[in-house]
């Protein structure tokens, strides 16, 4: 049973941030309030009654709806949200299953798709007002603005440029491989002086 979850290349990201400034392209952030819980359970899965839920008889339950920790809540999470785009006129990119496209003449709108965050990436306001009434009428959305971060990378939009910052990403690896105490040089290799 195939139960992973494909998310947007973080390179795909950096890509479409490099040339939303040139394209003046408007940026939005939206998150999908309880994404997992969003899929239609196909498999017959049992459990036990929740503690603080029993009702003393020891009876196993049936699930009949998606909950967090089933692994094929992300499967059906992102078959819904699929399903869902492409019956509003979306298209999903080859090259990455996680950007969701829509054109009209040489205006363009972009969603990119990490879990439940959604980066919106349009040529004209009237587009955005558009993407965001199709998500919003599929699915309970928080409407988060101008991204500020994003899966680690730290972005800063100005009117003609956006800054992206990996520090935090970064920091969050070394950590992780007990390298968090390692002396920094601004350069892997020292370099040979004149």
């Amino acid at each position: 049973m195939e139960t992973h979850l494909p998310v947007v290349h973080l390179e795909t990201i950096r890509v479409i941030l490099a040339i939303a400034p040139t394209k003046k392209l408007f940026v939005q952030q939206m998150d999908v309030k309880g994404a997992y819980l969003n899929g239609i359970l196909k498999e017959h899965v049992y459990m036990c009654q929740p503690e603080g839920y029993g009702d003393g008889t020891g009876c196993i339950c049936l699930l009949i709806k998606m909950l967090y920790g089933l692994k094929q809540a992300r499967r059906e999470w992102k078959n819904e949200l699929d399903a869902k785009l492409r019956k509003k006129g979306y298209m999903c990119l080859k090259s990455d299953p996680c950007i969701y496209i829509w054109c009209i003449g040489d205006d363009i709108t972009i969603i990119t798709v990490w879990v439940n965050d959604l980066l919106l990436f349009v040529t004209m306001i009237v587009l955005m007002d558009k993407m965001k009434s199709d998500i919003k009428s599929e699915w309970e959305i928080t409407n988060l603005g101008e991204p500020t971060k994003i899966v680690g990378i730290k972005i800063t939009m100005n009117p003609d440029s956006i800054a992206i910052s990996l520090s935090r990403y970064i920091d969050h690896i070394l950590k992780r491989e007990g390298l968090d105490g390692s002396n920094s040089v601004s350069t892997p290799v020292k370099g040979q002086g004149p």
